[in-house]
């Protein structure tokens, strides 16, 4: 991986400081500089330094009590107060278990890993973000509200037999790709062993 990170501003959300701490040193390694490198320990904290800085990746834990990191990465997204609802965000957490995985995908992240990681894994996550962006979904529902917003879900590309039957879908740009979310549970999977 050959980026230039100098001006890369990283928000990590993580309530244990010593992780925080591996992380920023991971980052750092990559070129991040220590100051462009925030901390939050909880999930308000987190949502405030991110609404005042509108940092350019964001790490954050699962935070088990309860759910309260989908929390965040949702209000990330859909908030009138985010200055960047298209902010990559890599969800770490101590589980690859596949609800796990869909229901952080289903939240709006951009990838996710299981602690614990290596910086190896870690740059690896960073580099798909960066090398591998997916298109931008921002769909509301019928009441107007926001529904999903984040990173296209479908990780493969497959070729689509059959009607399309989605509201709203451009009939010269659709049925190019079926959802296969075991692939991005599998990706997952395997970086946890590696």
């Amino acid at each position: 991986m050959s980026y230039d990170f100098t001006s890369v501003k990283v928000l990590v959300v993580e309530s244990s400081p010593p992780l925080f701490q591996l992380i920023k040193g991971v980052l750092t390694l990559f070129g991040v500089p220590e100051n462009n490198v925030d901390s939050a320990f909880t999930v308000e904290e987190g949502f405030d330094k991110f609404a005042k800085t509108g940092h350019d990746m964001v790490i954050v834990d699962w935070m088990d009590t309860p759910d309260r990191g989908i929390q965040l990465v949702r209000r990330m997204r859909t908030d009138d107060k985010s200055p960047n609802p298209f902010v990559p965000i890599l969800m770490t957490a101590g589980s690859g278990h596949s609800r796990r995985v869909l229901k952080s995908r289903d939240a709006g992240v951009s990838d996710y890993l299981v602690k614990p990681f290596s910086a190896q894994a870690l740059a690896r996550r960073i580099e798909r973000m960066i090398e591998k962006p997916r298109p931008f979904v921002y769909d509301t529902k019928e009441d107007g509200t926001a529904g999903y917003v984040g990173p296209d879900r479908r990780v493969k590309q497959l070729p689509f037999e059959g009607e399309d039957r989605r509201k709203g879908v451009d009939p010269k740009t659709s049925g190019k790709a079926e959802a296969n979310m075991e692939d991005q549970v599998d990706l997952v999977q395997k970086d946890a062993t590696a």
